[in-house]
């Protein structure tokens, strides 16, 4: 019986490279061996909502509202769950779902879930200054048991500008610098490696032994909770008389 999907909402734009890489994982993973096994998507790429780094580390304005109303926008269109794929973002996910009457896939419960089926116990984490600074991802590992590795201050502000240099356009030269960050000493130090960051998802082709990738972890996890039961065919009743109806 071909499956069912439900319809995809992808709130894009955060970053714009990171949404079209998103998207490229989630038609890639779908395994469809045809345009119509793939699932329905709605993407809204809204790179002016108000940074969130800006918000998170500097107090700037909250993106919070912009979120909503792009979810909302999705809602009406269709949608019914919405796929957040910026790690950052996930801060805000709570409140983007109390505005809404359909689901924001959970990437943090997500990567949390997928290291710990892999056996990794010690992540090194390659995450933005937003994501440091929530704390949510590291209360999470914590609480299932495993202890991140994080870089010193000079490494976080090579990955900081990893980041910026994507954002920016200037892709070959975060890539050579991502390269550097992912043989520092201190990413060797746990006993995975985890790009913890969709903008810097681009810059690695073929992940390395050991290295887990989260825009992948999600795209896998918003294709599963997409994944709606197969619809069996109406049950035939019959009543005290025989009648079929």
């Amino acid at each position: 019986m071909a499956q069912r999907w439900r319809t995809i909402g992808l709130i894009g734009g955060l970053g714009p490279l990171a949404c079209a890489r998103f998207y490229a994982r989630l038609v890639e993973l779908t395994n469809a061996d045809a345009d119509d096994a793939h699932p329905e998507m709605i993407l809204l790429s809204s790179p002016a909502i108000p940074s969130r780094l800006d918000h998170l580390l500097h107090g700037g304005p909250s993106p919070v509202p912009a979120l909503q109303e792009v979810a909302r926008r999705l809602q009406e269109a269709g949608a019914e769950l919405i796929a957040l794929p910026s790690l950052t973002s996930q801060t805000y996910r709570r409140e983007i779902a109390a505005a809404l009457d359909i689901p924001v896939v959970d990437m943090i419960t997500a990567l949390t879930g997928h290291l710990r089926a892999a056996g990794v116990s010690c992540p090194a984490l390659a995450v933005t200054d937003g994501t440091r600074r929530t704390g949510h991802l590291h209360r999470a590992l914590t609480a299932e048991g495993l202890s991140p590795v994080l870089p010193g201050p000079k490494d976080q502000e090579r990955i900081q500008e990893c980041v910026h240099l994507v954002k920016s356009g200037q892709i070959a030269a975060a890539r050579e610098l991502f390269r550097s960050v992912m043989g520092a000493s201190w990413a060797s130090a746990g006993d995975a490696f985890v790009i913890g960051c969709t903008d810097l998802s681009p810059l690695v082709t073929g992940l390395p032994p050991d290295s887990h990738d989260v825009g992948d972890i999600y795209a896998r996890a918003v294709l599963s909770d997409a994944a709606a039961p197969p619809q069996l065919p109406a049950l035939r009743l019959s009543d005290r008389t025989g009648r079929i109806h």
